[in-house]
């Protein structure tokens, strides 16, 4: 059994208009919201061995900040194939990954993450995940389960969607 988190990046600044896309950091709201999904991560019990991110400053801000509450949490591979990536590109790299990993962690972006997230599940969620599908906010998880023993045999339908949380409906408790 392997276990993916698909996390959105925090929300991200637009003060500078002439900033790249891929160069935008993130803002006050998505650096408080990082810590409050680590702790949830924590809480759940859904801590990666393995972390994967897009080039962009925001996804790789977002893991730094995770590490004030996950000292643990190992270095994030920074995967330029991953910035605004579609579903396949997605999939396809983390069919790639060693035998070995038994919890990833995708820190990337919308549309690609919901879409990856409707395919790998088929559309099939437990009620308190279903509004992944209707809207994926930044900093939010998502968490899959997939009855493989091999990254290479991660196929689409196969998974079963688990968790999902965002952090403006998380209290004090992370009682998710």
């Amino acid at each position: 059994m392997k276990k993916l988190i698909l996390m959105r990046h925090g929300k991200s600044s637009w003060t500078d208009p002439e900033l790249d896309d891929k160069d935008r950091p993130l803002n006050p709201r998505g650096k408080a919201a990082v810590p409050v999904m680590a702790q949830w991560l924590a809480h759940r019990k859904h801590l990666p061995d393995t972390v994967l991110v897009s080039s962009a400053k925001r996804t790789r801000q977002t893991v730094k900040r995770m590490r004030g509450v996950l000292p643990d949490l190992p270095s994030a591979e920074v995967d330029e194939s991953l910035y605004h990536a579609p579903p396949e590109k997605m999939r396809k790299r983390l069919s790639q990954l060693p035998k070995s990993c038994e919890t990833v962690m995708l820190v990337g972006h919308q549309p690609g993450l919901s879409a990856l997230v409707r395919k790998l599940s088929d559309g099939k969620v437990r009620r308190r995940c279903a509004r992944a599908f209707e809207h994926f906010p930044t900093a939010a998880a998502a968490v899959l389960e997939l009855d493989i023993k091999d990254w290479s045999e991660i196929d689409y339908h196969a998974a079963e969607f688990i968790d999902f949380a965002m952090p403006r409906e998380l209290d004090d408790s992370r009682s998710g």
